[in-house]
């Protein structure tokens, strides 16, 4: 064993401890206090109603590993990683630092042991309901999830743009698209096109709101169950990081559904990280952990995917990468 491969291994171990102090300043908003140029901790602790000398430890030590920088006075100004920290700036992560340190994201992960040994999902066992019950009833941490998401998206929504052919398409159906950043990307560059944007209602009610103005007159936005029915008589059809959140029985339910409303010459998009092949790392694998121990759902190798949309009426026709983004599955309903 070679003292590389052992500094290596504690890197790892210690990954835990890095992301919650990036979380701490990002909930402080830092890198926001500092985007003016350099500031002294005494300043900042002020100006982010923090202990002076906690602060002052915890940005000494992301400065050690490039996120901000420390000078005289002490006083510490951005550098590149620390701006991916700003708010309100392309591809920022400040809400995704955020969220790391939520106790009902990192909590489950603690719970981890439980869900090897049970198989059963760790964020039911340590509050007693589904995430999605949970989030019903925690308004503020609903709210923040969705805020990641919509980043996720964002930082997605060119690549997929980029890689499918949405030129034909006139009434595109993004079912369960969050607050629908992607469909607005895909309506902003097919002046023709139409959306409807389905979601639970708390959802489309905050969508209404947020999307502009001139790209929201071309969406009809539908609240409903997609366990229970979607809007029919759409030409495209779209599932981004919705089926990986269920195990396979309700992932083929969705399926289902979605096969009910669409007719025979619709196209499906599955769009979410396939899990690649052996030993190979993806953001696939992580994610699969994830959905594992907070929804009871799980990413997907291409040839599950395919028997999935077997057994939910529908044939897989093609896999598309995208440039660093989620691969989309394009599937037809099976004949």
């Amino acid at each position: 064993m070679t003292e590389t491969v052992r500094s290596a291994m504690q890197t790892l171990l210690g990954g835990f401890r890095v992301s919650q102090m990036l979380a701490v300043a990002a909930k402080l908003r830092v890198a926001d206090h500092l985007r003016d140029g350099p500031r002294t901790v005494r300043d900042l602790a002020r100006a982010t109603e923090s202990c002076e000398d906690a602060l002052y430890r915890v940005l000494r030590t992301l400065a050690a590993i490039g996120v901000f920088a420390e000078g005289d006075g002490p006083s510490f100004r951005l550098t590149p990683s620390a701006e991916l920290l700003l708010s309100d700036v392309p591809g920022s992560l400040r809400v995704a630092a955020e969220v790391v340190g939520e106790e009902w994201n990192w909590r489950p992960w603690g719970a981890l042991w439980h869900t090897v040994k049970t198989g059963e999902t760790a964020f039911d066992h340590l509050y007693g309901e589904s995430t999605w019950k949970w989030f019903a009833e925690h308004p503020a941490a609903a709210r923040l999830f969705d805020q990641h998401m919509d980043g996720i998206t964002s930082s997605e929504a060119e690549a997929v743009i980029a890689a499918v052919d949405f030129a034909g398409a006139r009434t595109v159906v993004d079912v369960g698209g969050g607050r629908g950043v992607l469909l607005a990307a895909i309506l902003g560059r097919h002046r023709s096109a139409r959306g409807i944007l389905f979601n639970l209602p708390a959802v489309i009610e905050v969508a209404r709101d947020t999307l502009e103005v001139d790209i929201a007159q071309r969406i009809e936005f539908v609240a409903g169950d997609f366990f229970q029915a979607v809007p029919a008589d759409g030409d495209t059809y779209i599932l981004k990081n919705i089926l990986h959140d269920w195990n396979d029985d309700r992932a083929r339910d969705i399926l289902e559904t979605c096969r009910r409303a669409m007719p025979r010459a619709a196209t499906l998009l599955i769009i979410e990280h396939v899990v690649p092949p052996s030993n190979q790392l993806g953001p696939g694998r992580i994610s699969d952990i994830q959905m594992m121990v907070r929804n009871g759902g799980r990413n997907r190798t291409e040839e599950e995917l395919r028997h999935l949309l077997a057994a939910g009426g529908f044939h897989l026709r093609r896999v598309i990468p995208t440039a660093g983004g989620p691969e989309v599955m394009e599937a037809a309903p099976a004949e």
